[in-house]
């Protein structure tokens, strides 16, 4: 399996007046995303109402919003069409993954 860095975004994010829409490649296939503002709100811990704000505001969690869409599109299972959304919840249940500390 491809890690997030070898999963990068093919386009530029744009704002569709909802939600903002971005590509990937995983897999030498491109996979069609899009991010709600509320789950960009939630992930920036503040609101944005321009288009030039929600898209730094993208910018800013470029990472961790391909993470969670790579995860969304790994669990709906390859064979999945159309465009592969975030929202709120889905920030809310991917929490960052805590290293146990090693002993005994």
């Amino acid at each position: 399996m491809n890690d997030i860095q070898q999963t990068p975004s093919v386009s530029r994010p744009r704002w569709d007046g909802s939600r903002v829409l971005f590509d990937i490649e995983h897999d030498g296939r491109l996979v069609a995303c899009a991010i709600s503002r509320g789950a960009l709100q939630d992930m920036s811990e503040h609101r944005c109402f321009k288009t030039a704000d929600l898209l730094r505001c993208f910018g800013e969690a470029r990472t961790r919003i391909e993470e969670i869409a790579i995860a969304k599109f790994r669990a709906d299972g390859e064979g999945v069409s159309g465009v592969i959304s975030i929202w709120a919840d889905d920030v809310d249940d991917q929490t960052p993954e805590v290293s146990a500390p090693s002993g005994n």
